[in-house]
């Protein structure tokens, strides 16, 4: 089990803070004054490196903090009694980990790394601290969290429609989080699989592989290995809106 806290081999000297991060906008600062985030980023671990296939926390191990992350992409995953796994969400740069731990302090979920990722990590015994001298502090949690249920709502209305608007759906979705980390929004990297694309929607792999393969054909999307190009946005929008 790998520890959140502890330090990588890969661990960077970046001279990066929460004051001149170019997710500031987005990440946990997002809403705190000049001096919350000056006192955030005191307590903040930063340039914490996963590869792909490593985790970050294990569901069932202590919760150790909020997670977020700089670069790179994770898979959030849940288990049945079975031991298959279910992919809750995926995480990308800006977007925050670990809220699966801070009711129970026990995670219910493991982080995997889709690739190789950056991330700063706040712990769980500097939160309380920090709240005590941030006041927005609280607020901008309770506000993350809040999204990341909104969410999971949108999810399960989504798992009504057909698989044609779901694969939609999820690469629009994929494309406006992006747009709004200040990535392209029309030609971007899929670090997930067909198989975890599937899993995430609710639908086999084989459909994921064969809708992709009908909307390439359409000329609304090309793809080349794992890198994506949306041609015709308006027109894969309106399989969303069907």
């Amino acid at each position: 089990m790998i520890d959140p806290t502890a330090p990588h081999p890969l661990t960077s000297k970046s001279t990066i803070t929460c004051e001149n991060c170019n997710l500031d906008n987005i990440c946990i600062p997002k809403g705190l004054t000049s001096a919350e985030i000056g006192e955030l980023g005191l307590l903040v671990n930063r340039n914490n490196i996963r590869r792909k296939g490593e985790a970050i926390y294990h569901a069932g191990s202590p919760f150790r903090g909020i997670i977020a992350l700089r670069s790179g992409s994770a898979k959030l995953l849940s288990f049945d009694q079975s031991g298959n796994e279910l992919v809750v969400d995926f995480i990308l740069p800006g977007e925050l980990l670990g809220f699966d731990g801070l009711s129970a302090q026990i995670h219910n979920c493991t982080a995997i790394a889709l690739e190789t990722v950056n991330y700063c990590h706040l712990p769980a015994h500097k939160i309380e601290m920090l709240a005590l001298k941030t006041p927005g502090l609280s607020q901008a949690l309770l506000q993350r969290s809040c999204d990341q249920y909104d969410s999971q709502v949108q999810k399960m209305m989504l798992s009504r429609r057909s698989a044609e608007a779901r694969v939609a759906c999820f690469i629009l979705h994929v494309s406006e989080r992006l747009r709004m980390r200040g990535y392209s929004e029309l030609e971007f990297r899929l670090s997930m699989s067909r198989e975890e694309i599937g899993n995430y929607l609710g639908i086999a792999h084989e459909t994921v592989s064969r809708i992709i393969h009908h909307f390439q054909a359409l000329q609304l999307i090309e793809v080349k290995s794992k890198q994506l190009k949306i041609i015709d946005k308006k027109k894969l929008f309106g399989y969303y809106s069907e």
